[in-house]
């Protein structure tokens, strides 16, 4: 089985007590990649500013994020037929769940600068959503555990999907953006029915 790096993820989870701030979608709190958090490294090695180290199961170029002692990501295995949301913990980098959510028959191709799981799940404090472009969306609790899945969505992503989903209110907001059919879509977060 393949592993890819965590090494951005350990970087920001080395200081030595945790930030306040949650990072609970990509680019953080709000969306620009900035956070109030004290005491951040901002310098590492293979060993300095390093409290742990893990291989993540599968393969996913999805930015982690964090909620609690909790940090998600997204891999994919098989050639993209199995499709996971993987969950490590914060303070020991000890991997807490590897669940698979989706299976794609034909997962499609992707560009050789992506795969087949590169959106960034985003968090609410009670649930984790995952994002695979066509291939499907889900929501799980914290305890790993599927909420929903929604598979409705058509569309080609000939590239690979790469838009992360953002939430507002109620809202799982997915940016679709095939090479047949774009469009935005929102499901409501807590059926998965596209609102």
């Amino acid at each position: 089985m393949r592993f890819h790096s965590l090494l951005l993820a350990i970087a920001l989870l080395t200081s030595t007590s945790f930030a306040a701030d949650e990072w609970p979608q990509f680019r953080g709190p709000d969306g620009q990649g900035h956070s109030d958090a004290e005491g951040v490294p901002t310098e590492w090695s293979e060993t300095k500013n390093v409290a742990w180290k893990t291989p993540v199961p599968g393969k996913g170029w999805s930015s982690p994020v964090i909620w609690g002692n909790q940090v998600w990501m997204t891999s994919s295995t098989d050639a993209g037929k199995s499709l996971h949301a993987v969950c490590i913990e914060r303070s020991s980098g000890r991997l807490l769940f590897d669940k698979k959510v989706l299976t794609a028959d034909d997962p499609g191709r992707h560009h050789k600068q992506n795969g087949y799981a590169s959106p960034t799940p985003v968090l609410d404090g009670e649930r984790v959503y995952v994002h695979f472009g066509p291939r499907g969306t889900a929501a799980l609790d914290t305890q790993g555990n599927v909420v929903w899945r929604n598979t409705e969505l058509e569309y080609n992503a000939l590239q690979g999907a790469g838009s992360s989903p953002i939430l507002h209110g109620a809202r799982l907001i997915l940016t679709c953006d095939g090479i047949d059919n774009q469009f935005l879509v929102a499901l409501n977060k807590h059926t998965g029915e596209i609102i």
